[in-house]
């Protein structure tokens, strides 16, 4: 028994190890440089423990998603914990995920959805992943996004937060400006704010 529990414990450190690496090369060489050799070498472990617990390339991304999220994740509490400005909750909470857009770990997730256009067993292997991805940021969202959450503008509010700041993400990987970043997010919170605030306390909920 302690020697099956050794054995699951030592399993599960290997498997962290190689996701680790996996997106690790993913955030430095993005898709194409993480190949299974290049995850294989950085993790300094043999191709028979790779394929043991990720028998595809298109597996181990996938299965490096939850970790990116993790990831994007702890960049919006790092943006709420630093905030210095102006203490205007719906302001903090775009600031919040926009920073997290900005991280590598988010473009890398990014990236992902972009080969898969042309990868199928990508595609495929990602559909579950992403699925728990987006039960996470929703998560997040209910919390930066708490005190709208009874608008009947909530759902659409957070479903469009999340698309401007995933094209505000693509937009800023080739022209990145702190001045125009900072002009599109106050022009989205101030758009968005009436909308919320009209239909405060009218979200129909569902049986």
């Amino acid at each position: 028994m302690a020697s099956k529990r050794r054995a699951d414990r030592d399993g599960a450190a290997m498997r962290q190890r190689l996701l680790d690496a996996a997106v690790e090369c993913l955030i430095e060489l993005g898709v194409a440089g993480t190949t299974t050799l290049a995850v294989q070498r950085r993790a300094g472990t043999s191709r028979g423990a790779l394929l043991h617990h990720f028998p595809t390339h298109a597996d181990l991304l996938a299965a490096s998603v939850a970790e990116l999220v993790k990831r994007n994740e702890q960049a919006v509490t790092a943006s709420r914990a630093g905030h210095a400005g102006p203490r205007d909750p719906l302001r903090m909470a775009v600031n919040a995920l926009a920073f997290a857009g900005r991280q590598p770990s988010y473009l890398a997730e990014l990236e992902l959805w972009a080969v898969s256009r042309t990868d199928r067993p990508l595609k495929q292997a990602l559909i579950a992943p992403e699925r728990a991805a987006k039960r996470e940021i929703d998560r997040v969202s209910a919390d930066l996004f708490a005190k709208w959450a009874d608008s009947a503008a909530y759902d659409d509010a957070v479903a469009l937060t999340q698309h401007f700041v995933r094209g505000l993400a693509i937009s800023e990987n080739l022209r990145s400006s702190a001045a125009r970043r900072e002009r599109l997010i106050s022009a989205w919170t101030d758009a968005m704010r009436p909308m919320l605030e009209a239909s405060a306390g009218r979200k129909v909920r569902q049986a």
